[in-house]
């Protein structure tokens, strides 16, 4: 790295703190979160110290009421006691209720209106299609996958809420992904990836969390499982919402590449996702815009499959160029 080089880099991690500390004037520090992440760790948790640390967070405890009543759970009655809540839960559960509800809707508060909409939508899909990918395909815990999705776009919500009138309107402007993360790199000295990254390691958040963040828009060239699937999840937050989307025919690939996925088992990804993103757009009490339109996306899916042979093997180099020149990803 040249001399100026190592400057422009520096200034990149000066601009990225600067942000950082203005989210933390925006929104307090999630610390009751921490906590009960850090006491999480412990497979022999107290239930009882737990819950009384969601007691100095109401907002926290009373979403975790709300997720243990949705239809995630299936619960014949309503459960009113946090306890009990807890206890019907089990601490992977608690673990991903806890960093969904303390940090990203902390987060999302007073974010602008059309970028709040989009987030939401990308940010549920992400989690639950890359979910879906790495179920009973990959070894790796299938709540990770869904954090990772989950927190992968927080930069756009720091972005624009510390500079929403110069941010706003450059996301709504450049397409999601690599010409948007450009777009960011020449305004700020870095895209949204890396913020988001820095806000994590900021708030103590274990790897893979931070690296996946930074790199969500990055295809994948080694083994990390859990950025594997949510690379694959970004792709479907385009494909499963506009089924027209150029992006359609690296997905194929991509999929079929790594998750062995052909054209009835898409379709019938698409159909569990919907499902699962409207149960989680309940969850966290957000009305996301739009429809996934499965019946769309068949006949588009099958058109370009066919077309392009999905039974043809794919060549890993071939699909890096796609991803490059075509789609500007």
């Amino acid at each position: 790295m040249t001399r100026k080089e190592r400057r422009v880099d520096h200034e990149a991690r000066k601009c990225v703190d600067r942000f950082i500390d203005s989210i933390d004037e925006l929104h307090s520090s999630p610390a009751v979160a921490w906590t009960i992440l850090n006491l999480l760790k412990d497979p022999e948790f107290d239930v009882h110290e737990i819950e009384r640390h969601l007691e100095a967070d109401p907002a926290l405890a009373a979403s975790i009421l709300r997720l243990v009543n949705s239809a995630c759970y299936g619960l014949p009655q309503k459960i009113s006691s946090l306890r009990q809540a807890l206890m019907l839960m089990g601490a992977r559960s608690l673990r991903l209720a806890v960093l969904s509800f303390g940090l990203v809707d902390r987060l999302t508060r007073g974010t602008p209106v059309q970028v709040y909409q989009d987030f939401w939508r990308r940010a549920l899909t992400t989690a639950v299609a890359g979910s879906h990918l790495c179920q009973d395909r990959y070894q790796i815990p299938v709540d990770e996958v869904y954090s990772a999705g989950l927190l992968a776009d927080i930069g756009v919500l720091a972005l624009s809420q510390v500079d929403t009138d110069n941010y706003v309107p450059m996301y709504l402007e450049k397409p999601h992904g690599t010409k948007l993360s450009s777009a960011e790199l020449e305004t700020y000295g870095f895209h949204h990836g890396v913020l988001g990254a820095a806000l994590l390691r900021r708030w103590g958040l274990p790897q893979p969390l931070p690296t996946v963040a930074e790199n969500h828009h990055v295809l994948p060239t080694d083994d990390n499982l859990i950025h594997r699937a949510v690379f694959g999840g970004t792709l479907l937050a385009d494909v499963l919402w506009t089924p027209d989307t150029p992006l359609l025919p690296l997905a194929r690939k991509y999929l079929h590449r790594f998750f062995n996925i052909g054209v009835d088992d898409f379709i019938t990804l698409a159909v569990e996702c919907k499902e699962d993103i409207a149960d989680a757009a309940d969850m966290f009490a957000v009305e996301l815009q739009g429809e996934i339109d499965c019946e769309q996306l068949k006949a588009e899916a099958q058109r370009r499959f066919r077309k392009e042979a999905i039974e043809t093997s794919v060549d890993y180099d071939s699909m890096t160029a796609v991803f490059q020149q075509d789609y500007g990803y």
